[in-house]
């Protein structure tokens, strides 16, 4: 079996093993290490499937999808990616797409830092990339001209792993580092960084917040005062920019704590609903049904 085939089969083993784990961290469920891989998208899905549950992985991922459509969630950014549509996650940035139509074709690119070390590229062309952060949006619609030159990168690197010709590993980091540049200039003609700085960095002090106070804070109040400005403003700024409101980004990210803790501990719900700030135990189960369809406990009854 083909490194690349070897990737892609464990990513299938992990999907379908852990699917009920709330995030399948991938960096522990695959053991095959690699520094980068490409696949072409509809590979992917004859392994994955339609939906790939929510995941995390230690490399960069950069994929065109040429035909079809998708529905992605990255992150707090909820959007559908259709046909010419460039999507970049950031490392272990969680991540999940669903509703993949059978027509769907693109490119998927799989790199860490590692392998532009390996081919002498110092870390600074890789990290000033603007479109690598995680505060930004992950995702432009190109045009068909911009389309087809973004293709191009992507099958001269495919032409070059699957070939025997010299020094290809330095090519292929050349041509990485060949996308990223015109992926940033693609994504700041879309988003204007420089304009709308202010916003972005509401975003990433956001997320930051969010991470760091999910658990005790599920007011856009508590939020908006931290960063001093209205709650209907950030409400809307966080829409505008990810397609969820902030209130909607903080019960997603609630729900997926929750969920980790219904399957991966003997925690009572009760004691749940303490560790992730309910009071009342009563309004935790409402809270939770109201989201899933189901109670907590047949929730976790159903991995049993």
């Amino acid at each position: 079996m083909s490194d690349d085939q070897l990737v892609l089969s464990e990513f299938k083993k992990a999907l379908r093993r852990y699917a009920e784990v709330t995030v399948v961290d991938l960096d522990d469920k695959i053991n095959h290490k690699f520094d980068f891989q490409i696949y072409l998208w509809e590979d992917v899905m004859r392994v994955a499937g339609t939906a790939i549950p929510p995941n995390k992985w230690s490399y960069y991922r950069i994929g065109l999808f040429k035909e079809g459509s998708g529905e992605f969630i990255t992150g707090i950014y909820k959007f559908k990616a259709l046909k010419n549509t460039l999507v970049v996650v950031p490392a272990r940035m969680i991540t999940s797409s669903k509703n993949w139509t059978p027509d769907t074709k693109g490119y998927l690119v799989l790199f860490n830092m590692e392998f532009f070390l390996q081919n002498k590229f110092p870390h600074k062309y890789i990290e000033s990339k603007k479109i690598l952060s995680s505060c930004l949006q992950p995702y432009i619609h190109l045009t068909d001209e911009q389309a087809e030159a973004i293709s191009v990168i992507f099958e001269t690197i495919l032409e070059e792993k699957q070939g025997k010709n010299s020094f290809k590993n330095e090519l292929i980091a050349l041509k990485i580092v060949e996308l990223l540049i015109l992926s940033d200039r693609l994504f700041d003609e879309e988003l204007h960084f420089e304009k709308n700085l202010p916003s972005i960095e509401i975003i990433k002090k956001f997320n930051d917040l969010l991470e760091n106070n999910f658990l005790q804070e599920h007011t856009v109040k508590f939020y908006a005062e931290k960063l001093t400005v209205h709650p209907n403003y950030l409400n809307s700024l966080i829409k505008k920019q990810t397609g969820l409101t902030a209130k909607e980004a903080i019960q997603n990210r609630l729900l997926l704590e929750v969920k980790y803790l219904l399957h991966s501990t003997n925690l009572s719900i009760k004691e749940i609903s303490n560790q992730v700030g309910f009071k009342d135990p009563n309004y935790f189960i409402s809270f939770f049904t109201r989201f899933e369809n189901m109670p907590p406990g047949n929730y976790r009854s159903s991995f049993v």
